[in-house]
């Protein structure tokens, strides 16, 4: 029986995944590392801060580390204006569907606690979730299975009576790994085999998860 869901936020409940690209290339840009927005659309999803630079910067040193972050930040809050452009079309009814069917949801998520928390206010949906774990919050990010673990634990919710949801590979095999049932969504309709479920909207999932009962 499925009790709770974990998701992860950019690309999947708030649409922040090509803001954040564009947001890295033009702090890399600024520390004089060329990368487009595209490519990084491609490679970074899922990843921390730490491992999206050390991907792109062999050894950064903690400054170079701090001012990257930084200026990510100032960057992604330039693009977002309000929760408007933050919350897909089905983003709210979702999360309501899931609370009445008496189901816990937490985040997972790459994105570091402080960009969290401005992306967390700015879209008001705390009131939503019954747990919140950033990349910050564990030794180690994703594709790694810590985020989800620490998610599952902080809901007291066995991951096997669980849900993981992400747009990235990197949500669905640490998904598996847990032992979690994973759904892959893509609002452009592509697929990854190795999740139980492929959706294209989230009021999908609920009607998965109706079905299961």
């Amino acid at each position: 029986m499925i009790k709770a869901i974990v998701s992860d936020l950019d690309g999947t409940l708030v649409n922040t995944a090509e803001v954040l690209a564009k947001s890295w290339e033009a702090a890399f840009m600024k520390a004089g590392i060329k990368q487009t927005s595209d490519e990084l659309l491609k490679n970074i999803k899922g990843l921390s801060p730490k491992d999206i630079i050390k991907r792109y910067k062999e050894g950064p040193d903690k400054e170079l580390l701090r001012k990257l972050k930084q200026t990510r930040r100032e960057e992604v809050l330039k693009y977002i204006k309000n929760a408007d452009q933050l919350l897909y079309p089905d983003t709210i009814k979702f999360l309501e569907s899931v609370k009445r069917m008496g189901l816990k949801i937490a985040v997972a998520t790459g994105m570091s606690r402080d960009l969290l928390k401005d992306v967390l206010d700015m879209s008001g949906i705390s009131g939503f979730l019954d747990a919140v774990v950033s990349s910050d919050d564990v030794e180690r990010g994703k594709p790694f299975p810590d985020v989800f673990v620490e998610a599952f634990n902080m809901i007291k919710i066995d991951p096997k009576e669980g849900i993981v949801i992400g747009d990235s590979i990197n949500d669905v095999e640490p998904g598996h790994e847990i032992g979690a049932l994973t759904v892959f969504i893509s609002r452009s309709g592509e697929k990854v085999d190795k999740a139980d479920w492929n959706v294209s909207n989230l009021m999908k999932i609920v009607s998965l998860i109706k079905g299961t009962k």
